[in-house]
């Protein structure tokens, strides 16, 4: 029988061994990636959508503030004025809805009463006083998460009398302004607003007039239902 030099026999065997080590890896692993592909895939976890918006609605507030503005008295021959001033304190009720992603528009009512008073310039003796005041506007406002910038304007009246005739006249007239109101808890939020509103003119006398405008710096607390 032919024999094999020694260490050609050696490297023979180490060639078998490494052969034999080589398919028995293979056949190993070849069984291992055919087991992972007859085993059900994970599915990708669901992302959350995001929550909806809590502006939409209804909601109910008190709000206090600070008014100052001016009654003008004019008749066919002079010119008076007063600048009246004080504070407030009143209610809303309003209701808000999404016009897109970021817009949300809304209609809001106010009434407050007031305490702002003030004598004429010229004639120290007769003053004027604004009773209450109230208002329906429409707002818009662009939804920033916590925060709602907004601004808003609509129709405003207001009651006062004076002293010149001594008589009480409801005015009627228009307001803008504008506004943040933002969320402080679960169905409460906050806001500051300033807001101008010309209540037009009201005839005192046959001869007289006065024409009320007012100016509101306000904070407001509101519930949303």
């Amino acid at each position: 029988m032919f024999n094999l030099p020694k260490d050609l026999e050696a490297n023979v065997s180490l060639v078998k061994h490494l052969l034999l080590g080589t398919a028995i890896v293979t056949v190993l692993s070849t069984g291992a990636y055919a087991a992972d592909l007859s085993m059900p895939m994970k599915a990708a976890p669901a992302m959350m959508a995001p929550a909806a918006s809590s502006w939409d609605g209804p909601y109910i507030g008190a709000s206090v503030g600070y008014g100052w503005g001016t009654a003008d008295l004019q008749d066919t021959s002079t010119f008076d004025t007063a600048s009246p001033s004080g504070f407030l304190v009143g209610g809303q009720v309003g209701y808000n809805f999404h016009l897109s992603d970021q817009i949300v528009g809304g209609v809001e009512g106010n009434i407050d009463w007031v305490d702002e008073s003030a004598s004429f310039a010229n004639n120290t003796a007769n003053s004027v006083r604004v009773n209450w005041e109230g208002s329906v506007r429409a707002r818009l406002g662009l939804d920033m998460g916590a925060f709602l910038p907004y601004i808003e304007a609509g129709v405003a009246f207001a009651n006062a009398n004076e002293d010149y005739s001594n008589t009480t006249n409801t005015y009627t007239g228009w307001t803008a302004g504008a506004g943040v109101e933002f969320q402080i808890a679960d169905h409460l939020s906050a806001n500051v607003e300033y807001r101008y509103s010309d209540y037009g003119t009201q005839s005192i006398d046959a001869t007289n007039q006065i024409h009320l405008t007012d100016s509101t710096v306000r904070v407001g607390l509101n519930y949303h239902f």
